[in-house]
């Protein structure tokens, strides 16, 4: 067990037990526990209280994400799409591995990132540790681009807040699977009242549950997992009574055939962004990594474990669609620019070749069973993009770049008892009584925010195209939205973090492979890696082809280039709303003399024994033996057990112009200082004069610019 020094705790201080939540932390000794009182108290400052051991997400619940995310609609929907446009069983394998190399290759980047940025001085000896932080892209950009100010804040967090970090398609996918199923009639306010309620349904769960969220995430994520292994044995199976398409679709050098391809790059390029697309879920538990039990352990093994999984899977699956659809079914029709929907006829030509019945009624059986599965997945993906999204969105909120950030950026309790606590409330200052009613912490206003621009986009995606007159027509503004937000999210900001991956490893005088836990040779490939799967769709979208005038599935309504135009629009209103905040700190400080100071000072425990998780290793690389260098550590930093965060206090302060560069005594004398308190159960950091360990032990700030400073266990913007 970790040893963890409970013996400082004030007689006041709830116990992991007295929470109905099971097991919160608790204040520190009573020096700390007051100054922790005075912060809740401060309207420019939130504490927020990070779970614990027995509350974070084990590897169980981490591989459940992964999985939730990843098998959604895209394995099912995109196979019809690449083999349309390619007309090529070859090509399109090849493009599914294109995919595989973005997961595979993404996924080593994303642990290499996640637990080695962002960096802290912690304590009095200078050095930085690495401490892992949830918001997924968003700290990682903070890293690469540290000025303009605010600039990659504003950038991602904006494109994640208006478009690249919502449920609205796969709440639409839901809402068609389920009346499709149903047997009724499929219009434009049923879709979008169920998929409204499935967007309520969702953030209402994880604002008044964290738990039962989590439990429901975990029970998709085994179904779905089981239901694409179910599928694949189906394939294997029919596969083993008659091989005969399987001979002839990849028969070589048949099977690479291009006769019938596009002549252009275009769709090659759209092809690309469909397989990519499925794939896009890979660093999902990057956006809550903070919330993860033992991340240097369970993270970076259960990341790449289920990334390799789903790989096999997803191109298992491919493989078995291409092998059991005859040639003539299997690439839609070119003339009407149709692609086939693989999934139905994968059911028809196995095991709906077993049922008695007629054509027709074996094809509504079958289309019953697929739209049932569509639904499944996109239910579980809404689930769990709810939960990570809207912990994107409160970080993007403690970076201080929204209206009433610290609104958006606190979690909030809810409770059921009568009274003045009833419902949702800011974690309560001090009063142990009013602790031990609430039964939940949740992002619940940056939830919010979510349903909010959800449900908006659910309406333009219902009601976004008039087919031609004849009314409106969800599918095209699905597609684009689909598209969209593929080639954004999935796309621009991969490439862009490839590109400053190749640049931190490769550029003369760079330290980073002195701070990485990931060998250099293995960071150097996937980088490149990363970079040039995702360069090729990124440029080639833009190549217009005489032949092609739409996008793909959007039934001739949407224009070739409308999807990745909305994406650059996305990112472009994004870069405006940065210079309209700069702007408003320009105002505040020529005419108020005022500048916004935004501080964050995370709270440690450092957990040592045999529970200190600092102990990790995968294939051979990792922090097995504990040296520097390979825990993510400066040379000469000693890697004595794990830094646990369980506090993290944020600050949003107008100071008065020119005290940012105050110097220490003068900011003491301001009343400007900012403490950070950084735990220890260690024995071996026992204090003789005070007879007690290091817990609660507080350093002061030192000014390190004017932009972008840090200090012992605090960042400062």
């Amino acid at each position: 067990m970790a040893s963890v020094d409970r013996t400082s705790l004030p007689s006041n201080s709830a116990s992991p037990s007295d929470s109905d939540d099971g097991g919160w932390h608790p204040g520190l000794d009573p020096s700390d526990e007051a100054r922790l009182e005075q912060l809740r108290n401060d309207k420019t400052a939130i504490v927020e209280e990070i779970p614990s051991e027995k509350s974070s997400l084990g590897w169980y619940s981490v591989s459940c994400l992964i999985f939730n995310r990843m098998i959604g609609s895209g394995v099912f929907n995109s196979g019809g799409v690449i083999l349309h446009n390619t007309q090529s069983v070859g090509i399109a394998m090849i493009l599914w591995f294109v995919g595989a190399l973005v997961a595979i290759s993404g996924v080593i980047l994303f642990i290499e990132l996640g637990l080695t940025i962002p960096r802290y001085r912690i304590g009095g000896t200078g050095q930085k540790t690495p401490v892992v932080q949830s918001g997924g892209e968003l700290p990682y950009l903070n890293y690469f681009f540290k000025r303009p100010r605010f600039f990659a804040t504003c950038l991602f967090g904006i494109s994640f807040i208006l478009l690249f970090g919502n449920t609205a398609t796969n709440s639409v996918a839901f809402a068609r699977a389920v009346i499709s199923a149903s047997g009724a009639e499929q219009t434009p306010g049923s879709i979008a009242g169920i998929a409204i309620g499935m967007n309520a349904f969702a953030c209402l769960l994880h604002s008044v549950s964290r738990k039962w969220g989590i439990r429901l995430n975990n029970f998709l994520g085994t179904v779905k997992l089981t239901m694409v292994v179910v599928m694949i044995l189906i394939g294997y199976i029919w596969l083993g009574k008659d091989n005969t398409v399987a001979s002839s679709n990849f028969e070589y050098p048949g099977s690479f055939d291009t006769k019938d391809s596009p002549k252009g790059v275009y769709r090659f390029a759209e092809a690309a962004i469909f397989a990519i697309f499925p794939f896009g879920g890979f660093h999902q538990a990057n956006y809550v990594l903070a919330e993860i039990k033992h991340p240097r352990k369970n993270f970076a093994l259960t990341s790449l474990s289920c990334v390799l999984i789903i790989v096999s899977v997803f191109l298992t699956l491919n493989a078995l669609y291409a092998a059991i659809i005859p040639r003539d079914i299997l690439f839609g029709s070119r003339a009407s620019h149709k692609d086939t929907d693989l999934l139905p006829q994968f059911f028809l030509h196995t095991v709906g070749k077993t049922l008695s019945v007629g054509l027709e009624e074996r094809m509504v059986k079958i289309n019953a069973i697929c739209d049932s599965l569509r639904a499944l997945s996109a239910f579980g993906n809404v689930i769990v993009f709810t939960f990570t999204a809207a912990k994107v969105k409160q970080e993007v909120a403690k970076e201080g770049v929204l209206p009433f950030s610290l609104f958006f950026a606190s979690s909030y309790t809810f409770s059921l008892k009568p009274g003045q606590n009833f419902g949702f409330r800011r974690l309560p200052p001090g009063s142990r009584a009013g602790y031990q009613m609430h039964s939940s912490r949740a992002p619940a206003a940056a939830l919010g925010l979510h349903w909010t621009v959800t449900c908006i986009l659910i309406v333009a995606v219902v009601f976004g195209t008039d087919k031609k007159g004849d009314g409106f027509d969800h599918v095209p503004a699905y597609y684009l939205f689909v598209t969209a937000y593929a080639y954004g999210l999935d796309i621009i900001w991969f490439s862009v973090i490839g590109m400053a991956m190749l640049c931190l490893r490769l550029w003369p005088g760079s330290r980073w492979r002195h701070k990485s836990p990931i060998p250099h040779w293995i960071g150097t490939t996937a980088a490149l890696l990363f970079t040039v799967t995702n360069m090729f769709p990124l440029v080639c979208i833009w190549v217009a082809d005489p032949a092609e005038k739409y996008l793909a599935k959007s039934e001739g309504v949407v224009p070739w280039f409308a999807s990745q135009t909305t994406a650059l629009c996305v990112v472009a209103a994004s870069a405006l709303y940065w210079v309209g905040f700069r702007f408003y700190l320009y105002q505040k400080r020529s005419k108020d003399g005022q500048e916004l100071e935004v501080i964050r000072s995370p709270v440690f425990l450092r957990v040592t024994g045999s529970a200190a998780a600092d102990n990790w290793s995968i294939f051979g690389f990792g922090s097995k033996k504990r040296k520097p260098a390979a825990a993510g550590l400066e040379t000469g930093e000693e890697a004595s057990g794990e830094l646990v965060q369980i506090y993290e206090i944020v600050q949003l302060k107008w100071n008065l112009k020119g005290l940012r560069n105050m110097d220490q005594e003068e900011k003491r004398n301001a009343g400007r200082v900012t403490e950070t308190m950084v735990a220890s159960s260690s024995s071996e950091n026992q204090d003789p004069a005070e007879g007690k360990g290091v817990m609660g032990h507080r350093v002061a700030e030192v000014s390190r610019g004017v932009e972008d400073w840090t200090m012992s266990g605090a960042a400062v913007r």
